[in-house]
């Protein structure tokens, strides 16, 4: 019998950070959208609310202006954005708050100069929810940005580069094309990852990829294998690398 709980559990919808999280760690995912739990936000993700929501403010009015705002007030909103989240941020213990602020600076600083001026966006955070044959629930997310060339581009922070490739597995940019399909009744253009790259020296790094009817035939059948997986109710750890940055670490080493 599915879960009957509210806070964001697929009885209500299913979204790729819900199906992220489950491929993750099966006990991660009941203690948030489960028994609702939420843990503070640490450093890194903080830092990575405070660069979208400049990116987002930036592109927003750029549909109608046709340029970017000036460098001055992206670091305004930036920063802005930096102390609105800062109370509800909880720093690791090898996270240094001013050297994160910093390294947000210098990331839309590079970002600002190499790859905003040739982008000319017609949507924003375009909100969809779609049906997919086999799955009760609803299908929801954001598309981070869609161009005038009908181009799909997710941003992304890392601390170093992503492995050669990764762009043609990545399931959210899967999720988003089909969504953008569903929605518009056309095929997109191209996919592209846009990564800021947290080396000393920021590095914007580019890839673009696609999909095809193969890819979203095995995306379909994960979402409603996971969610299958879910209402069954069975939730165990998955130890794995990303453990210590884990803000259940305590509550999973008494499971």
């Amino acid at each position: 019998m599915p879960y009957q709980q509210s806070g964001g559990h697929p009885t209500d919808h299913i979204s790729v950070s819900q199906l992220k999280m489950f491929l993750r760690c099966p006990l991660q995912y009941e203690f948030r959208y489960i028994k609702g739990l939420i843990v503070p936000s640490n450093g890194a993700r903080t830092l990575g609310k405070a660069v979208h929501s400049t990116l987002e403010q930036n592109y927003q009015q750029k549909i109608e202006t046709k340029k970017d705002l000036p460098l001055v007030q992206w670091n305004q909103i930036f920063s802005d954005s930096w102390e609105l989240h800062l109370p509800e941020t909880e720093f690791g213990k090898k996270e240094n708050p001013g050297k994160l602020k910093d390294d947000g600076i210098r990331l839309l600083y590079a970002y600002y100069r190499q790859a905003a001026p040739k982008i000319r966006p017609v949507s924003v955070e375009k909100e969809f929810s779609v049906s997919i044959a086999g799955l009760k629930i609803p299908f929801v997310g954001h598309i981070d940005l869609i161009d005038e060339n009908r181009y799909i581009i997710d941003h992304k922070i890392s601390k170093s580069s992503w492995a050669k490739g990764h762009e043609h597995t990545d399931i959210q940019l899967t999720g988003y094309a089909l969504a953008y399909r569903r929605i518009t009744g056309k095929k997109e253009e191209g996919l592209r990852l846009d990564i800021m790259v947290r080396t000393t020296t920021p590095k914007i790094d580019q890839r673009q990829t696609s999909r095809n009817r193969e890819d979203f035939r095995r995306f379909r059948k994960l979402l409603i294998r996971v969610n299958r997986a879910i209402e069954t109710g069975i939730f165990y750890p998955n130890a794995n690398f990303l453990c210590p940055a884990c803000g259940y670490s305590d509550l999973c080493k008494k499971w």
